[in-house]
């Protein structure tokens, strides 16, 4: 057994996909809210037996490699190794073999040396004369020793050469340490250097809880306030969020997250016993950070600094959230404290209240809006609303874009109709995407095409029997599942098993979405409506004794007339094919494979019946044609058509047609 398939039998796809969506049971599978797109009802799938999950709004699916290569944005050798530790499986690295990537050794390396680097930092900050100075600082600020050492705080040495002095004495070379981001070198590339000096250190670590950054806080007066770490390997800025990996569990035990903008305000938040808290590293919110904290939890206080610049970040990160479908509130702190600042005036009880309370940020924003306009004015209610109504138009979905027109109308004393005209005046703007719907119809010859795959994917007695019929009488030609069920049908000959699951086989990324469509397609025939056609093509004749011996009776007219006939006629029992004893279902078997044969069946033959009305449609054409020939008198074009007729007659006949 290769590693890659030691670790695909050791993950549990349900689990490992838990750690990032919220899943409930639905039926036989699992479902929640897709994390590759915007949505509010979930349509995002996992199948636990078949260990793969699709979504059907985006299309996207695959096997848990697939996962978690799209969820952290890795290359499948890392994401294999994610996976491995994840299952506690061990991987050996072969240069050239499917597990390497030249990259690994690489953030192998960064990872060891960030570790290190945070070990030394902490080490300084009780360990020095300058580090102990360094540490009375954060104990004016409330920080007790166990919140310093819970969140590894550190301190980096002004000598500037602390830092590289620990790294190469640990074995690394100081011409590779600049990718780590922690060494600079001067202008002759001679003389390396740390980049963090006479800070606090404040570790930056991954989901995983790896440290994969650091922000530095200057003591004084110096320039900039707080410096981080460049982006690396290991390391990018907009899809991480500091304090998500502690926070984490909170979040989605509690399903919301408070948003802060400083390390410091962090902190002390999750100190006061608030753990559900994240702070997005010094940069403004992004949409890689929304993605990322949509994982947890679509419900989000925003708690920046009551500042101007703090609104300002309060309001852009509002209309990005809002497009993520995220319900939020805003909590603004009293006399223009921070978080950080309230809590060590006020007490995390205070803060808890206050927390409690939070607005809407509907509410939020109209009382900001109305503190700086008249609304017993009309023009003052306009600029109220012109203010309000671009961030009610980013919220996807319509009905609640109409109940908070409706809202927003109320407080102002303005009519429904007014508020609503600019609305979505600003919605055809702002939101144009919106009004791009997806066809919510799917074809009949889908719906026979999902059902009839499954059935054959999931018995070889199944394909063994329908699969001839199917490929070899041309009734699959034209449809998206052609080239699957061809494959399905030539594997099947060799006596050969395809998993068409895997990323190995290719496959179009329609016959992709295809397959996983319908390994998630109802087994229950009852549940897949199919419209009937009049022309209805005869199974039996296709499948003759396979379907008897499954006993199956094909309802084609032809098949109802001989019985009905047949009926009024005495007929031996012992005339009528038995079916065989292993093809019977016990009763105590239950229903699940005479459901799933039924389905097949009853797939293959309203596929049988499409093909005809196509074939019935072409003859249609043909004999006008032919007609509108004969009358031009064209021969050469009368004998293509002709010829082309005689074919489509022969086709005709496959299915019984006369």
């Amino acid at each position: 057994m290769s590693q890659i398939d030691q670790v695909r039998t050791a993950a549990d796809i349900v689990k490992i996909v838990g750690d990032y969506v919220k899943l409930r049971k639905a039926g036989a599978n699992y479902m929640g809210l897709c994390p590759f797109h915007q949505e509010k009802t979930p349509s995002f799938a996992v199948h636990p037996v078949k260990q793969i999950f699709h979504c059907f709004g985006c299309g996207v699916g695959g096997d848990v490699f697939k996962f978690v290569m799209l969820i952290e944005n890795l290359p499948f050798p890392e994401a294999l190794r994610r996976v491995a530790e994840k299952v506690g499986v061990r991987l050996a690295e072969t240069a050239g073999d499917e597990t390497y990537d030249a990259n690994t050794k690489l953030r192998a390396a960064l990872l060891k040396i960030h570790e290190i680097a945070a070990k030394f930092f902490a080490a300084q900050l009780g360990g020095t004369t300058e580090g102990r100075l360094a540490r009375a600082y954060l104990a004016d600020r409330g920080m007790a020793d166990e919140v310093v050492g819970g969140f590894r705080l550190g301190y980096a040495p002004g000598d500037g050469q602390g830092l590289v002095r620990h790294l190469t004495g640990a074995g690394f070379e100081a011409a590779g340490l600049d990718k780590s981001g922690l060494v600079l070198f001067d202008a002759e590339r001679q003389r390396p250097y740390d980049r963090f000096r006479r800070r606090i250190i404040f570790p930056i670590a991954n989901e995983s809880g790896k440290v994969v950054a650091f922000a530095g806080r200057a003591l004084g007066d110096e320039q900039p306030k707080y410096l981080n770490s460049p982006e690396t390997a290991i390391y990018t800025k907009s899809r991480l969020l500091y304090h998500l990996d502690r926070a984490g569990q909170a979040i989605r035990k509690l399903d919301y997250a408070i948003l802060v903008e400083g390390y410091m305000d962090c902190i002390t938040v999750a100190a006061s016993g608030v753990e559900n808290v994240v702070a997005s590293c010094g940069t403004s919110l992004t949409e890689g950070q929304i993605r990322l904290l949509a994982r947890y939890s679509r419900r989000v206080v925003v708690n920046y600094d009551p500042d101007s610049a703090g609104m300002a970040a309060t309001e852009r990160s509002l209309a990005l959230l809002l497009e993520g479908g995220f319900e939020a509130k805003v909590l603004a702190l009293p006399a223009g404290l921070d978080p950080d600042a309230f809590i060590r005036k006020q007490g995390a009880a205070a803060y808890r209240g206050l927390l409690a309370k939070a607005p809407t940020y509907l509410d939020y924003l109209t009382e900001r809006a109305i503190a700086n306009h008249d609304i017993q004015t009309p023009e003052g209610k306009v600029a109220v609303a012109n203010a309000i109504v671009p961030y009610v138009a980013r919220v996807p979905n319509s009905m609640l874009r109409g109940d908070l027109a409706n809202r927003l109308a109320t407080r102002l004393g303005m009519t429904d109709r007014l508020v609503r005209e600019e609305l979505m005046r600003a919605a055809g703007v702002l939101k144009g995407e919106l009004h791009q719907s997806r066809d919510l119809y799917i074809s009949e010859a889908n719906h026979a095409v999902k059902q009839l795959l499954r059935a054959c994917l999931e018995s070889e007695e199944i394909a063994g029997a329908v699969l001839p019929a199917l490929v070899e009488t041309g009734a699959a030609r034209g449809l998206v599942g052609e080239g699957i069920f061809t494959r399905l049908w030539e594997a099947h000959q060799r006596g050969e098993q395809v998993d068409v699951t895997s990323a190995e086989v290719n496959l179009s990324e329609a016959e992709r979405k295809l397959v996983y469509e319908a390994l998630f397609w109802p087994a229950d025939p009852k549940t897949t409506v199919v419209k009937k056609t009049e022309l209805s093509p005869c199974t039996d004749e296709f499948l003759g004794e396979k379907a008897r011996a499954m006993g199956q009776v094909c309802e084609c007219p032809k098949c109802q007339a001989k019985r009905a006939a047949s009926a009024m006629m005495p007929v031996e029992s012992e005339e009528q094919p038995p079916i065989p004893d292993d093809k019977m279902v016990a009763a105590d078997e239950g229903p699940t494979e005479a459901l799933r044969t039924m389905g097949a069946l009853r797939a293959l033959g309203h596929l049988l019946a499409l093909q005809l009305q196509r074939a019935q449609g072409e003859r249609d054409k043909l004999l006008r044609d032919i007609e509108a020939a004969a009358r031009a008198q064209d021969s050469v074009r009368l004998a293509d058509l002709q010829r082309a007729k005689s074919n489509l007659d022969k086709e005709l006949r496959k299915f019984g047609h006369p």
